[in-house]
């Protein structure tokens, strides 16, 4: 377990690009939603909403896959290329978008069921999802498929998979706290905020989708 995390730090600073991916389609959904929120033109006011929402899912959708797809070749190689993104995300983004759709309709249930059971749902819902997204681009599946073999491995390898949910979120917290600071800071400060934050992202998909490798058999020669 603490391999993991190690290894995903080394990879990560070998790979920097792997952050590229993130930054670019995050801005570029921002420029295309700041463009449809300001227009005037009554069929951009009426249908803005519809687009920004297919903006923000394709947005994930090419995220999840680049970021994914170059997570895996960097555990299988040392290195990851924007290439591998492209390749995921031509060859399983469909995976990615059911998995998607799958996992918002079991979110929702989550939701609902948090008051009574002192969101406890939520907190299984987070345990039994953390290997979706690998399974749709590294093992392939589809977006069902990959749900369900999430939960398989989730529920084989409890402790394992409840110690890389914990350990992310106690990375995310402290470098969200980092970024806001940051994102204070006059002229550049939000830039570099958003550096961190897609920094975080990408170690966070580096940690599961090494944690995914060792649990389906994969060798991760990093």
């Amino acid at each position: 377990m603490p391999g993991v995390f190690r290894g995903a730090w080394v990879l990560l600073r070998r790979n920097l690009g792997i952050v590229v991916p993130g930054l670019l389609v995050g801005a570029l959904a921002a420029v295309v939603e700041a463009a449809f929120a300001s227009s005037s033109l009554t069929l951009v006011a009426n249908y803005g909403w519809l687009v920004t929402d297919v903006t923000q899912i394709l947005a994930a959708i090419v995220t999840i896959s680049y970021t994914t797809g170059m997570a895996d070749a960097a555990w299988r190689s040392g290195r990851a290329r924007y290439s591998d993104g492209t390749h995921a995300f031509a060859r399983e983004g469909s995976h990615v978008l059911v998995a998607m759709v799958v996992l918002f309709a079991l979110g929702l249930v989550a939701a609902v069921a948090a008051p009574f059971t002192l969101a406890i749902s939520i907190v299984v819902y987070a345990f039994l999802s953390l290997y979706a997204m690998p399974a749709a681009v590294v093992g392939e599946r589809d977006g069902i498929a990959a749900c369900a073999e999430s939960a398989r491995l989730a529920l084989r390898a409890p402790l394992p998979t409840l110690l890389t949910a914990l350990g992310i979120v106690v990375v995310a917290a402290v470098m969200g706290v980092v970024a806001s600071e940051l994102a204070e800071v006059p002229f550049l400060g939000p830039l570099i905020s958003d550096i961190v934050v897609q920094s975080v992202v990408a170690y966070a998909v580096l940690v599961v989708v090494g944690e995914y490798r060792e649990l389906i058999g994969r060798k991760t020669p990093a």
